[in-house]
């Protein structure tokens, strides 16, 4: 884990983890957090370790990678990375192949979880707005290292070629709560100066994905909300969620990138549970079998690290208990 984020006791360790290691230690394993040090994770594991990465991208046998897959209760546990880095990125996605029963079930758990509770990523305002139907809902994001290394152009850029190309449609800008930068608030004031019937809002995404035509944003979370609403996504950044998307990366593909939105039938329950249920782990659902599946396919010896794969069950859950994040020898915790 990065430094910032090594736990000072059991009850520090974000929940997924701790009930990762404690899933793990029930079928054998020791476990031990760590520093997130990079340069020696690239050289590779020391002897039979086998190490869990906190949103890396260490792409080696005997290591996955750990993080948030957009949505709460789910996550990445890839052999590659997170994000537009994550093997998920070049898999091929088959909307036939996934049975429309079980994808409409799933589909519904999720809206229950997140549409009927009005919850996301971030924390939501209460007070329900109106924003009736047609418009293209555009979703500004924070300047995080992920979103500027994903993006093909700059958020203005975005901004200014979906107002532009809005062909009728109106248009509702909702920008991110953790980030009201002056770039941001530069480019708000600009809309309100030039572009007067752009809606700017900070309403419930639910509230303004509910009758949007299209959710735009470079890659954010907000296109996996959108598509519970059944509302397609055109993104403008690098992202695994290309599957069930539009893409754009330069101003001129916009047009039909939006029309393609609009006239397609996109596979959205299908999408949902093939990304969330079967490539990434549910952490509210037993999950260590699929970890073990993973691990050995990066190389992990299950028997040298101690675990017997036949013991897995269900994690207790324990809330922010446990240490966290390789599976190492037995050693006092690390702080490096």
């Amino acid at each position: 884990m990065p430094a910032h984020m090594l736990p000072d006791g059991p009850e520090d360790v974000p929940p997924f983890y701790a009930n990762l290691l404690l899933a793990l230690e029930g079928v054998g394993a020791q476990t031990e957090v760590v520093h997130r040090d990079y340069a020696a994770l690239q050289r590779g594991p020391t002897g039979a370790d086998f190490d869990f990465v906190h949103n890396g991208g260490v792409d080696r046998a005997g290591a996955l990678n750990l993080g948030p897959a957009y949505l709460a209760r789910f996550y990445y546990v890839d052999p590659k990375g997170i994000f537009f880095e994550s093997s998920i990125y070049r898999m091929i996605f088959r909307p036939h192949a996934i049975p429309p029963l079980r994808a409409a079930e799933f589909a519904a758990v999720l809206r229950g979880l997140f549409v009927q509770d009005r919850k996301s990523r971030h924390l939501q305002p209460d007070v329900v707005e109106h924003f009736g139907t047609g418009h293209i809902a555009v979703f500004l994001q924070n300047d995080s290292d992920p979103v500027l290394r994903a993006r093909h152009m700059t958020t203005e850029t975005m901004v200014k070629t979906v107002v532009e190309g809005a062909n009728g449609h109106p248009v509702v800008v909702k920008p991110h709560p953790r980030n009201m930068g002056p770039e941001t608030v530069e480019l708000l004031d600009w809309l309100s100066r030039a572009h007067p019937w752009v809606r700017i809002s900070t309403a419930n995404v639910h509230d303004i994905l509910a009758g949007a035509v299209a959710s735009v944003s470079i890659a954010s979370s907000v296109a996996l909300e959108g598509m519970m609403h059944h509302v397609p996504a055109i993104l403008f950044g690098k992202s695994d969620l290309h599957h069930c998307a539009q893409t754009v990366r330069a101003p001129q593909d916009w047009p039909a990138a939006l029309q393609g939105a609009l006239s397609k039938n996109w596979p959205f329950d299908a999408f949902l549970l093939w990304f969330l249920r079967r490539q990434n782990v549910w952490a509210t659902r037993p999950f260590l079998p699929r970890v073990l599946e993973r691990m050995a396919a990066q190389g992990a010896d299950l028997a040298v690290l101690g675990i017997d794969p036949t013991m897995a069950v269900a994690p207790k859950r324990r809330g922010h208990g446990a240490n966290l994040a390789a599976i190492n020898p037995p050693s006092p915790p690390t702080r490096r």
